[in-house]
């Protein structure tokens, strides 16, 4: 029969890649599936190793844990409410009317390109577009600065797969990894490479 421990060693929740993305700033991971499976059988092991006292190994103790434990899973999926997804479209919404998000015939006059260029430019990855259902497609003007151009195609050349609106936000909001400053504020021409792969760092993706 399993000890306590044991018992507690088993239930642990498992170590997953989005874990991970908390030791973004400290440390180099080169392969996320891996390190994530290593670092949940080194703290299995380290909780395996503590020894409690006899009278916590009874076996009343170890009913009222397996009690405790049925009670923390639930019986069905958590699924957002209807409240829950307005909720969030209120903030996309928000969001997506900012200023500094242009509808894509304004984008193509200030980039002096045609719609139809802006067009190929979003679906080569080229260009970061944000949509909120049928309301049509608007860029971040930040796109018409060169160097932040590069960085956001950088950026979308290595993460397909990851939806644009946490392209976004990982690009334009601060970051500790660059002393509280956005990858936007922070780049310039000589540090596209490094600042991108802090992003890449917050998005869990390896660059190389």
């Amino acid at each position: 029969m399993p000890t306590a421990i044991e018992f507690i060693a088993d239930r642990l929740p498992r170590v997953t890649v989005k874990d991970l993305r908390r030791f973004a700033d400290t440390v180099e991971i080169r392969d996320a599936k891996a390190f994530a499976a290593e670092l949940q059988a080194f703290v299995h092991e380290r909780v395996e190793a503590v020894k409690l006292p006899a009278s916590l190994e009874s076996e009343p103790v170890r009913q009222a844990l397996t009690r405790k434990a049925a009670a923390l899973r639930a019986d069905t999926r958590w699924a957002p409410s209807k409240t829950d997804v307005q909720r969030g479209r209120a903030v996309l919404l928000e969001a997506f009317n900012q200023p500094h998000n242009l509808p894509i015939p304004e984008f193509a006059k200030l980039a002096n390109k045609s719609r139809q260029q802006i067009y190929k430019d979003i679906v080569a990855r080229r260009l970061l577009a944000l949509n909120v259902g049928p309301r049509g497609q608007k860029l971040p003007d930040w796109q018409l600065d060169s160097v932040k151009q590069q960085l956001t195609q950088t950026v979308l050349q290595k993460v397909e797969g990851i939806d644009h609106w946490t392209i976004y936000r990982a690009l334009s909001e601060p970051l500790e990894g660059l002393g509280g400053r956005s990858p936007l504020d922070e780049v310039t021409h000589g540090t596209i490479d490094d600042v991108a792969e802090a992003v890449f760092n917050v998005l869990g993706v390896q660059a190389h």
